[in-house]
């Protein structure tokens, strides 16, 4: 887990038991932001983290702040295409939560692997560069 002053981080590789569907994201994030992502699409967990903050901060550019945050880790502005890294009927993705320490220990407490993969090519500007053409 990361922490950044009193907001916290956590990314996890979850290998389900049978294929993630659409109840199951429905259950997610009761108390702490959840996304639920496929494994292959958070090349840095960073990237996944920012992507959270923009869509949890600014609650856009989707109506549900989750789709929002996939776009922005996708830099897609089609809905359709960031749903591509959605990992419904999936047995293994990435769980990502945003929140007070608690809340994501109590969302995530227990499940799966911690996942912070990093990229050799890491740009700390890619997200906020798509999102700033978002807000403006």
């Amino acid at each position: 887990m990361r922490c950044f002053g009193d907001l916290c981080f956590d990314s996890r590789l979850v290998e389900a038991a049978g294929p993630l569907s659409k109840d199951d994201l429905a259950n997610l994030g009761r108390r702490a932001f959840v996304v639920a992502v496929r494994a292959e699409a958070v090349e840095d967990w960073r990237y996944l983290l920012q992507a959270m903050l923009f869509a949890y901060k600014y609650r856009g550019p989707a109506r549900d702040p989750r789709i929002s945050a996939l776009m922005y880790l996708t830099t897609s502005d089609s809905i359709r295409e960031a749903e591509r890294a959605s990992p419904i009927g999936l047995t293994r993705f990435v769980l990502g939560a945003l929140g007070p320490r608690g809340d994501v220990e109590a969302e995530l407490g227990g499940v799966g692997e911690p996942y912070y993969p990093l990229a050799e090519d890491y740009d700390p500007w890619k997200i906020i560069k798509f999102a700033l053409s978002r807000l403006t």
